[in-house]
């Protein structure tokens, strides 16, 4: 039970330094792409790996944590897309 509790805090702090990182571009006005997000969550671990495979384990949990920020932003991204462009 203390582990789900765990991985669910860490969800939420992967979520609020999410949001956090789309705010602070916003207010920069730096527009990414959605897909270029949606790209960079799978890329940023797997070209890292194939040049490297045998990575320590806390280069391999950074990049974990940035593929898990880069995906939660193509997810937000793609929902205000949907909300902006819904003829519904």
């Amino acid at each position: 039970m203390l582990y789900w509790l765990f991985i669910f805090i860490g969800f939420l702090i992967l979520f609020v330094v999410s949001q956090w990182l789309l705010h602070w571009l916003e207010i920069r006005q730096i527009k990414i792409n959605r897909w270029i997000w949606g790209w960079a969550s799978f890329l940023v671990v797997l070209l890292p790996y194939f040049i490297w495979p045998k990575m320590n384990h806390t280069v391999l949990l950074i990049l974990f944590v940035f593929c898990g920020v880069f995906a939660i932003n193509f997810m937000t991204e793609q929902h205000k897309w949907i909300q902006k462009n819904s003829h519904i």
